[in-house]
């Protein structure tokens, strides 16, 4: 299989983890098995938002996320999902969605539902100084690597300041790049995942290392418009701080204009990195 016939069967199958059929009062599904026996945090979070979106109120669209991450998420099994309505008010709803593997928890997480309304219109910064835009960057060398559902532009961290800090710890574009349906929550639930795609960006003085070591605590994200993830989005993520044995990190998520469409904030157990 040549490499655009196996990027669209990866597309196939990433589509198909978010299909989940429903099972009683709530929704089932089976993790994949690309990260081994522990999945990535993003599809626990993508799964989760899918399932969520399942019951959200008419008219509206999931504009937060707070989650907590209780028991990593086991590849190639089983994973469940109960939804509890915490508010169902006339503006906004509350949700509360419980994964489930052997019937323990894996991850909480509660949702928040509205729909935009006109107001006041501000971003900050548009596209930050000095990224190029993804065509004019290289397509990763993945001669040899597994091909995945995402199209991806690497760009790096930022240069280092003076005081041995950096404003960006990591950054990339991506997008899914066949077209999609126009499903929005379908969109949101991608969107997800790209929330926890940080890389080694929480670890800003181990950056040339992996992600050892790195445990996700909890997980905030807003999603402040509606996004393509069929379109080019760029990920730039800031380490705030590292003490205490955890670190904190937040970042930005634009679309190709430079609007922001979505922030996160994210808290992780930090090992300390081999070497």
């Amino acid at each position: 299989m040549d490499r655009t016939a196996a990027r669209q069967a990866a597309i196939d199958d990433f589509l198909a983890v978010l299909s989940q059929p429903r099972r009683g009062d709530g929704w089932v599904a089976r993790t994949p098995d690309w990260f081994g026996p522990v999945v990535f945090g993003g599809v626990g979070l993508a799964m989760t938002i899918r399932a969520a979106c399942r019951s959200a109120p008419e008219g509206s669209r999931l504009h937060s996320i707070h989650a907590h991450f209780l028991r990593p998420v086991r590849g190639a099994a089983e994973i469940a999902f109960q939804t509890e309505t915490v508010k169902a008010g006339r503006t906004f709803a509350l949700h509360r969605v419980t994964a489930a593997q052997d019937d323990k928890p894996s991850i909480v997480m509660t949702c928040s539902f509205t729909s935009d309304t006109d107001g006041y219109v501000y971003d900050v910064s548009g596209i930050p100084e000095g990224v190029p835009p993804p065509a004019d960057l290289p397509e990763p060398d993945e001669v040899g690597e597994p091909v995945g559902a995402w199209d991806v532009r690497w760009l790096g961290p930022s240069p280092l300041r003076p005081d041995g800090t950096r404003e960006a710890t990591h950054r990339h574009w991506f997008r899914i790049p066949r077209r999609l349906e126009d499903d929005p929550h379908l969109h949101t639930a991608l969107l997800g995942y790209a929330t926890d795609w940080t890389g080694i960006g929480g670890r800003p003085l181990h950056l040339e290392g992996d992600t050892t070591g790195m445990i996700s605590l909890d997980h905030a994200a807003w999603l402040h418009r509606p996004a393509r993830a069929d379109d080019w989005l760029l990920q730039d993520v800031q380490c705030l701080v590292n003490a205490g044995g955890r670190g904190t990190l937040r970042g930005v998520i634009r679309d190709r204009h430079g609007r922001i469409v979505a922030s996160m904030a994210q808290e992780m157990l930090l090992q300390p990195a081999a070497g």
